[in-house]
């Protein structure tokens, strides 16, 4: 079983994948970007529905699952939802009126999205069983860990509002990703799992194949609700910020 510092450690070095990943599919050689920017618009309104998939996947566990989740933690998961909501507002202002119809159709269709999603079903039925600790892992530690490292990378992106609201939302994200960390370490502690009936491997095995063929997809590839964290460094092959990216050149 590996410790929390090996777990994290190679879960860092896998950022790398998503920070390529993002250089080369936005970007060309000489630093220009490589799209259009109706295509970037229409990628950021992706990721605005994505921000709205996050706060109802948080907001189902949190509902089901208050009494398991340590109290601090259950506090920053209550700002993190009011946090990704604003997000989704920030978002949704960088997309022109021309393109909120597709925008608003997605939202109207999140909930059917997400019933449809096999790998949110089985992070739910864990939750039901009164594990709701690999969904919290699944968002906080991975997704919201990746979703920072690919921010940094925005930054070259030519559009003062883009920029904007990535570094606002980019802040929080690190914040977010702080929470699955604390809760990591919470749950690797022997006494605390014990009392909540959870082993250590129930939210750390091999979470490094949840996301093999797509690293970013909020979409939530196909996993078991045991796979999480560990060797969270394997986790980008494939396409680490499969996000509707651009192709890479």
């Amino acid at each position: 079983m590996p410790n929390l510092e090996s777990v994290l450690e190679q879960f860092d070095a896998s950022k790398e994948a998503v920070r390529r990943e993002i250089r080369q599919g936005f970007f060309d050689a000489d630093g220009g970007l490589a799209l259009s920017e109706p295509e970037l618009r229409a990628w950021l309104a992706d990721r605005a529905v994505d921000e709205l998939k996050v706060v109802a996947q948080l907001a189902h566990i949190v509902a089901d699952c208050a009494h398991l989740i340590p109290a601090p933690i259950l506090g920053q998961l209550a700002a993190q939802m009011a946090d990704e909501a604003h997000h989704y507002e920030i978002l949704r202002a960088l997309v022109p009126a021309d393109q909120r119809g597709t925008l608003d159709a997605k939202v109207a269709g999140l909930a059917d999205t997400l019933a449809a999603d096999s790998h949110w079903s089985r992070l739910q039925a864990a939750a039901a069983a009164g594990n709701p600790y690999a969904a919290l892992l699944d968002i906080n530690i991975v997704h919201e860990g990746y979703s920072a490292a690919a921010i940094e990378e925005l930054a070259g992106v030519p559009f003062e509002d883009v920029r904007a609201a990535y570094a606002q939302i980019g802040a929080d994200e690190e914040r977010h990703h702080e929470t699955g960390r604390d809760l990591l370490a919470w749950l690797l502690d022997a006494s605390q799992g014990a009392t909540f009936g959870v082993e250590e491997h129930d939210v750390l095995d091999e979470a490094h194949e949840r996301a093999v063929g797509g690293a970013m997809n909020w979409s939530w590839p196909a996993a078991t609700a045991q796979e999480v964290v560990a060797g969270a460094h394997e986790r980008a092959q494939g396409g680490a910020m499969n996000w509707s990216w651009p192709a890479a050149n």
